[in-house]
């Protein structure tokens, strides 16, 4: 798959550099540019074009909500994607309003946060675990299920079978007999699973499957 492009817009240098660290060591996303104002991005953006614009809210001058606002005003199939500490109730609701594509805590663990910009990429909608359901004025459920039908849509066939197979704690030795495959090719299956669900290990897997639903 084509690496997808990003856009950083944050007043911090050292969390730019952070978020280059993890987003390109994943494999899957290259940075086009970054900007430290609002201003700035609203210049660079309609230039680049980026798939995904990641925005942090609290910038001197013009804030993230405002550069947001403009930016979606101007373009409102831009993805832009919160990502914050802030998580005031009011807040959330004005951005999710706003027609945001997701809204990411800065805490949020390095799984989730991958995760959401694939599914954001896919085209759907991705809020932190930490968001309640009073704050974002929405159906969590509905997310939820749009969200693991963009994340299936991650994976072949084969690739859903295994992880089934993973979570029923079965050995690789005995999915390959099972599935009538080679333990080498099992193996390959758990580590494009591993990366394509961004989880760091068989256990971090299981764990994503179950709390996201994903082996309904």
């Amino acid at each position: 798959m084509e690496k997808g492009t990003l856009y950083l817009v944050d007043d911090h240098q050292l969390v730019i550099d952070g978020i280059i660290a993890l987003v390109e060591g994943s494999g899957e996303w290259k940075v086009i540019g970054y900007a430290n104002s609002g201003e700035e991005a609203l210049r660079k953006i309609p230039i680049l074009k980026p798939d995904i614009i990641l925005m942090d809210l609290e910038m001197p001058r013009m804030n993230g909500l405002q550069c947001t606002e403009k930016l979606l005003a101007h373009n409102p199939q831009a993805k832009v994607v919160i990502l914050t500490f802030h998580q005031e109730k009011a807040l959330v609701q004005k951005m999710v309003k706003m027609g945001v594509s997701g809204y990411i805590m800065k805490n949020a663990p390095r799984q989730e946060f991958l995760t959401g910009l694939q599914l954001v990429r896919q085209g759907g909608k991705f809020y932190s675990s930490q968001l309640t359901e009073s704050m974002l004025e929405v159906n969590p459920l509905a997310v939820r299920k749009e969200s693991n039908i963009k994340l299936l849509a991650l994976l072949s066939q084969r690739e859903r079978e295994v992880l089934k197979l993973i979570a029923e704690g079965i050995s690789s030795k005995s999915i390959a007999e099972k599935l009538n495959l080679s333990p080498a090719t099992v193996e390959t299956h758990r580590k494009n699973l591993l990366k394509k669900l961004n989880a760091r290990n068989s256990a971090a897997l299981i764990r994503m499957a179950l709390t996201e639903g994903l082996l309904d």
